[in-house]
């Protein structure tokens, strides 16, 4: 008996909700739905050059099962060839997006997002430009990049309206970051989206290697400093003349690494416009060696008149 008035119940609620969804359903609404939008018939030789949204957001009002169609369903497109633009250049309306959708009966099309739309076309062209990589990198303590990031390729062709690419002398790549790194890395990074202009690319993305060792630190003692652009009649002493510098790089480039591979160097322009009486000295390292500290910091000088 208890059961059977488990299935009663069960089934009259389940009822009065059917009814009621039928009953709702049947109401008018509306709702906004975002539709692709394709131009296509492009003439060859020729290109967009205005923006160009992928997507339009159509709003839509009919009974709550109609639109549940609308939204369940097959999602529209807009496809509009490029041979029906207006000559006259006027925007794109709401009638003009009207004419190329299907609607089901009893389903209205309110309105279209952006309300108008301007696409006119251009000579098409290609351009090849030097990729930038807008990549952040940081190491684990302990490691750190030897030589420089490689890209491959490091350019890319570039194909769109003439009056779109006539300003472009580079094209990033999408914002990536990588963190924590120990060890090499190989990775691929997508190329910008060139939204809301068409533009296509040669290729859709690049790799990038960053070679990473273990880093440590040594010391290159005794580095003579040089004295640049003395006067034929002057002599400068410097107080120290060597100084000792603490540099950081890769263990196997450190392993390398003499005094030979680095400069010291201060002028004498800069002693000249100095009312200290202690000037400091530029060290010149080698690509991927990090300068740590130098010892002195400043160096006193003496200038004399040569004799």
């Amino acid at each position: 008996m208890q059961q059977r008035s488990l299935y009663i119940v069960i089934f009259s609620t389940l009822f009065g909700v059917l009814a009621w969804v039928s009953v709702t359903m049947r109401e008018d609404y509306e709702t906004t739905v975002a539709v692709p939008f394709v131009l296509q018939e492009i003439p060859p030789g020729m290109a967009v050059q205005t923006p160009l949204p992928h997507t339009l957001q159509l709003r839509f009002r009919g009974e709550g099962w109609r639109l549940a169609g609308v939204l369940l369903g097959r999602a529209p497109v807009i496809t509009l060839s490029a041979a029906s633009l207006p000559s006259s250049r006027r925007p794109l309306t709401f009638n003009d997006f009207a004419d190329h959708i299907s609607l089901a009966p009893g389903v209205r099309l309110l309105d279209v997002k952006p309300d108008s739309l301007r696409i006119e076309l251009g000579t098409s062209v290609r351009k090849r430009v030097p990729v930038v990589l807008d990549c952040l990198a940081s190491f684990r303590e302990g490691y750190g990049q030897v030589g420089p990031t490689s890209v491959a390729p490091d350019s890319v062709t570039l194909t769109g309206a003439e009056t779109v690419l006539r300003g472009l002398d580079s094209w990033k790549t999408e914002r990536r970051v990588f963190e924590n790194i120990r060890g090499s890395l190989d990775a691929e990074v997508p190329l910008a989206s060139a939204d809301p202009f068409e533009i296509a690319f040669s290729v859709p993305a690049v790799r990038i290697a960053i070679s990473v060792e273990p880093f440590a630190e040594k010391i290159i003692p005794g580095l003579p400093v040089q004295v640049s652009a003395v006067p034929a009649n002057r002599e400068v002493i410097l107080i120290p003349p060597r100084i000792e510098i603490v540099v950081r790089a890769g263990i196997r480039q450190l392993s390398v690494l003499s005094a030979t591979d680095f400069r010291v160097e201060t002028s004498y322009t800069e002693i000249a416009a100095d009312s200290t009486g202690a000037i400091d000295a530029e060290v010149a390292c080698p690509a991927g060696v990090q300068l740590v500290t130098k010892r002195p910091d400043h160096l006193q000088y003496i200038v004399r008149k040569r004799l």
